[in-house]
């Protein structure tokens, strides 16, 4: 575990004094320590943060929730000292009064946060999924789909670029999207750190590089801005205009995903899209990474052609997974091999011609409203609950044992034309 908590009582007054990090991985240490001084009758709990280097939306999560426990048991539990970087996040974040109280002017200006009135947790951030109102219900078969309230992008492109070889910090403001191999931004080296990212309106998502590791998030409030350290990826700026629901055409289980790329692109009028995706799953295919890049060497690397070299780098789906969940998809589709950079960084969806790359979080369920809705909307809704996952989408389309398309019950899609620059991706 990367962090480490010390106790130290002074008279009714309890101290924790924290080292580490407090994000996804560790934060629930906190958590745990200050629920069981709680029940041992310490209601008078402050918190050395003094010796923490880094600080998500996962550990900001579990501040309030200790916050509120202390609160609720007749105590309180406040920050009473951070270091720089806790600092920065809880200022930007606007939640420094909230979380630090009579502290917050502890070593600072005491403007510092006098505009936090208007505080952003992670949970307060979701509204009601929808809350743009959607054009009349038109419902247009394409194939085994049945789109809803389609509104056409029109034809001006998105500016993209390709993230190359060499580690780049990123600030991914609410109105940039992105995917690929990235980790929070933090001082330590990248390769170490990246592994599977995802990034839209304000929130992003990233998979630490080992197994069964734990979804780390920083979501956008405030003046904060998130950035990441990406080794490869695609970002672009701005929220795409066309917007459909989708649904399964007549008898049809579930919405394949190379289909509904197919099918979105002919929308599109486009050789390649943006592409962003809500849906209710019903089975979703992929990979995840296990191992740092920074491990990589020679021939023992992710882009090896051997499969046993592959499956020490590479977490495969054996199944369609997620079932009953909702996921959150980001990515590029093409109608064919792209020229330029973008055809090192896609790949075959299916049996068809459309090439693409996506990246998926996964949250509990939630459902989503019938038709077009809104994209900001919706993302806040998803994103005020804790991710479960992210993975990148891939089919598996061996004969007999392979694992097969993503599936998708209903959802909605957002999608524009993608005009891209940049380095090709390694």
């Amino acid at each position: 575990m990367d962090v480490a908590i010390d106790r130290r009582e002074q008279g009714e007054r309890l101290e924790l004094l924290v080292t580490g990090r407090l994000d996804a991985e560790c934060a629930g240490e906190l958590g745990h320590a200050v629920a069981e001084e709680l029940r041992r009758g310490h209601h008078a709990i402050e918190l050395d943060l003094t010796n923490c280097s880094f600080l998500s939306s996962a550990g900001i999560r579990v501040l309030f929730e200790i916050h509120r426990a202390a609160k609720a048991a007749g105590g309180s539990c406040l920050i009473a000292s951070t270091s720089e970087p806790i600092r920065k996040v809880l200022d930007l974040t606007r939640l420094t009064p909230i979380l630090m109280g009579r502290h917050a002017t502890k070593g600072h200006d005491a403007t510092a946060g006098s505009h936090a009135t208007g505080a952003t947790t992670p949970a307060a951030q979701g509204t009601a999924t929808g809350a743009r109102q959607s054009a009349p219900d038109r419902v247009i078969h394409a194939g085994p789909i049945r789109f809803v309230g389609l509104e056409p992008p029109g034809p001006a492109a998105l500016p993209g670029r390709l993230l190359g070889s060499t580690a780049a910090r990123t600030p991914l403001p609410r109105h940039a999207f992105a995917l690929g191999i990235a980790a929070l931004a933090d001082e330590s080296p990248p390769p170490r750190r990246a592994g599977e990212m995802l990034a839209a309106c304000g929130a992003v998502f990233c998979r630490p590089p080992q197994p069964f590791a734990v979804v780390d998030y920083l979501i956008g409030a405030g003046d904060l801005v998130p950035e990441v350290d990406a080794v490869v990826g695609l970002v672009w700026h701005g929220l795409p205009p066309g917007r459909t629901g989708f649904e399964p055409a007549d008898d049809e289980p579930a919405v394949r995903f190379d289909e509904l790329a197919a099918r979105v692109l002919e929308q599109a009028h486009a050789d390649s899209i943006a592409f962003v995706c809500a849906a209710e799953v019903q089975g979703l295919v992929g990979v995840e990474l296990i191992r740092p890049l920074a491990e990589a060497a020679g021939d023992d690397r992710p882009g090896a052609t051997s499969c046993d070299v592959a499956r020490r780098w590479l977490s495969f789906s054996r199944e369609p997974v997620f079932a009953r969940r909702t996921a959150l998809v980001v990515g590029v589709a093409c109608r064919g091999l792209p020229a330029g950079p973008l055809a090192a960084f896609v790949r075959p969806l299916g049996a068809g011609t459309v090439q693409g790359h996506f990246h998926a979080v996964v949250f509990p369920h939630r459902p989503l409203r019938r038709g077009a809705s809104d994209l900001s909307a919706t993302v806040a809704d998803l994103a005020a609950s804790v991710p479960l996952a992210v993975m990148h989408l891939l089919p598996d389309v061996q004969p007999v044992l392979g694992s097969g398309q993503s599936e998708l019950a209903r959802g909605a899609c957002w999608f524009a034309p993608l005009a891209v620059t940049g380095e090709a991706a390694a």
